[in-house]
């Protein structure tokens, strides 16, 4: 496996897993893969990436670094001598793990098209090879692919600045999408998932559209703090960026704000966020100048206090989940001091409740809609905390409260299907293996199976979004 020696070099491409259908062809340099032209084209861009320029350059300049001990060497003959190095060297090779990710993309969905055309333009462009050496990268690929009709500029005019991936395809994206400034936090929305939605944030966003007026946007933000999002600092997340604009619509100062999403507040989310923007306006109105050790623990304690149903032992010895232990908690008549007193007490003896963030890895899905022909819609809604699933534990009586730990280290995704007439009421739990993308199985009430008409919500669902379904179905 390696380059052939010849006037031009090439990569050469070993496949043991296709075996039957892949074969080497030296004098085009190139990868067929029979019965399906997309895959040849795929291959084929692979093998015209520019590398030889890139090794040359890394061989002139690990012998550049000899300048220092020989004054006398000069750089024209280096370069003259990494230039026959760099041609009898062997070049970068794409292992098989590599080419059947690429084979996959390229063969899969309505996008196929779009995204063998990226492929190729990509590979033509030359110093943007790192672009193709990374699966989260392809993968955000294949989504750039999937908003073709969203394309303001052709990528033949894209003239690549640099050589990291990450911004690389920040640099590609703004450039097909971007008509107007976008923070540079909402580029990890192609990363995060392959949810549609978050996907026309960005796009939206980039072609002029405020962001208080977005479908579905995770928080309801006004003008003003949409106004702050936007020029939140590049450093920023996602959500640190909206927490930027919502305390800067007040006035924040940058030092409170850099302390508050060092908190849970700056990672996450939260249910109630109307309630969660009053306790920000709160900490900065009677502290701006807490630290982040101390902004920490008070998030932590009106957390506990208002909403943690924590797990412990009733007088039986029996464990059951409580109910928080103050869920009318309100700041009215606080004062930062009286607070802070209880949060500072409350941490002495318990500490921090919640060891491991808050939510595991979204599974996203394309589309987690499915219309029934009787008219009736239906949503599944990945279950995201240790909360969530005990809770759908306890009502569907069954045991997916004890798929914590699989959920944490992304071995499992578990969804709730529902009637969006009828929200937070389940019918069905479903357990997809995020690795195979495989339903392998799924719960009514006590363990049942799914009627036929449940069946056929969830097959359309699979369809939708790429995921195979039990065989008995």
């Amino acid at each position: 496996m390696g380059a052939t020696r010849n006037k031009k070099p090439s990569i050469r491409f070993e496949l043991l897993s296709f075996t039957k259908t892949a074969v080497f062809v030296p004098p085009s340099y190139c990868l067929f893969v029979s019965k399906n032209s997309l895959k040849k084209m795929s291959i084929m861009a692979l093998s015209k990436l520019k590398l030889k320029k890139i090794r040359e350059e890394q061989i002139l300049q690990n012998y550049q670094n000899t300048l220092k001990k020989n004054k006398n060497t000069h750089v024209k003959s280096l370069r003259k001598v990494a230039k026959q190095h760099a041609k009898n060297s062997v070049l970068p090779v794409y292992t098989n793990e590599r080419v059947n990710k690429l084979v996959t993309l390229m063969s899969s969905g309505s996008h196929r098209k779009e995204f063998s055309e990226i492929i190729n333009l990509i590979a033509q462009k030359g110093k943007t090879e790192a672009l193709l050496q990374e699966d989260y990268i392809l993968d955000a690929l294949s989504c750039v692919a999937k908003e073709h009709s969203f394309f303001i500029r052709t990528i033949e005019d894209w003239k690549p600045k640099g050589r990291n991936s990450e911004k690389l395809f920040a640099d590609l994206v703004r450039h097909l999408f971007v008509k107007y400034d976008i923070p540079a936090c909402m580029t990890s929305l192609w990363f995060d998932s392959e949810n549609k939605l978050s996907r026309s944030w960005f796009i939206d966003v980039g072609q002029g559209k405020n962001t208080s007026k977005l479908n579905h946007f995770p928080t309801i933000l006004t003008k003003k703090e949409a106004h702050y999002f936007t020029k939140a600092p590049s450093k920023f997340t996602f959500i640190a960026a909206i927490r930027y604009g919502q305390v800067k619509a007040i006035g924040g100062t940058t030092g409170f704000i850099n302390n508050l999403v060092q908190t849970d507040l700056g990672k996450y989310l939260y249910p109630k966020e109307g309630f969660w923007k009053e306790v920000i306006a709160f900490l900065f109105r009677n502290n701006p100048t807490a630290t982040a050790h101390q902004l920490d623990i008070v998030v932590e304690y009106i957390w506990t206090q208002k909403f943690a149903r924590l797990w412990g032992q009733n007088t039986k010895g029996q464990v059951v989940q409580k109910n928080p232990s103050d869920p009318n908690f309100d700041l009215k008549g606080r004062t930062w001091d009286s607070l802070w007193k209880k949060a500072f007490e409350w941490f002495k003896v318990v500490g921090f409740s919640r060891q491991t963030p808050q939510e595991w890895a979204h599974f996203m899905m394309e589309d987690n809609y499915v219309r029934a022909k009787t008219g009736q819609c239906f949503v599944f809604q990945q279950l995201l905390t240790k909360q969530e699933l005990f809770e759908e534990g306890k009502n569907m009586n069954h045991c997916v409260g004890s798929y914590v730990s699989d959920c944490k280290n992304s071995k499992s995704a578990i969804f709730s299907m529902q009637n969006v007439l009828s929200r937070n009421n389940s019918l069905v739990t479903i357990e997809v293996d995020p690795k195979t993308r495989k339903i392998v199985q799924t719960s009514r009430r006590f363990n049942h199976f799914p009627s036929d008409f449940e069946k056929e919500i969830i097959k359309e669902w699979a369809k939708q979004n790429d995921l195979k379904v039990p065989s008995y179905y």
